[in-house]
């Protein structure tokens, strides 16, 4: 019979209880290199603002820049420095004792998934970065961005939508592909069975 996750829940517990509720609020700067992409690593608590931008270059959330809760990205030019975080305030014990009974539930359900699945396979360094392909089926140019936690952004047809990668497949607004690399970018297969393909290449400005 299976040990339940206790040693695993406790521990998270322990840390929650011994750390602040939440990232401390910083100033990073994170800059795209020769109009290169560029992930900056740093906790940021999902909580990031553009507080001054450095480069000529007009950065836009979503366009050339965005974040996750590992980091920041940037691309085709954009430095900004970026405030990530939050700052600290009354109300800390409370937040700690939240945040301990919440990481009972984040653990238990980490240990339920590993049950299920050994472990979630990471975005590949080839699949990071920005892409850009021709939708035969809807007639239109995508343009996506996957970062390194597996975030996805993109827009088509005038219109902006968000993702997900997960392993093999690319979930990107309602649709889900299953994704092959090839050369420098991969090939996208619509799951819905209509047989639509689309080959994204890596965009000049990609990683």
């Amino acid at each position: 019979m299976r040990k339940k996750p206790v040693a695993a829940v406790s521990l998270v517990v322990a840390a929650l209880l011994a750390a602040p509720a939440g990232a401390d609020e910083r100033t990073i700067t994170c800059g795209s290199r020769n109009y290169r992409y560029q992930y900056c690593r740093v906790d940021t608590d999902n909580r990031v603002t553009l507080v001054r931008q450095r480069s000529s270059t007009r950065c836009r959330q979503f366009d050339n820049w965005g974040y996750d809760s590992r980091g920041v990205w940037v691309d085709r030019g954009c430095e900004a420095e970026f405030r990530v975080g939050r700052g600290g305030g009354g109300g800390q014990g409370a937040a700690i004792a939240g945040a301990a009974i919440a990481g009972v539930a984040i653990a238990a359900a980490i240990a339920a998934s590993r049950d299920k699945d050994h472990h979630s396979d990471p975005v590949p360094s080839w699949a990071v970065g920005t892409f850009r392909g021709y939708d035969d089926y809807e007639r239109t140019d995508v343009e996506l961005t996957i970062q390194p936690g597996g975030a996805v952004t993109g827009f088509a047809a005038g219109s902006s939508f968000s993702g997900r990668w997960d392993g093999s497949r690319l979930e990107a607004g309602r649709h889900r592909f299953r994704v092959e690399r090839s050369g420098n970018g991969f090939l996208a297969t619509d799951d819905s069975g209509r047989g639509n393909r689309i080959y994204f290449s890596r965009s000049s400005g990609g990683y």
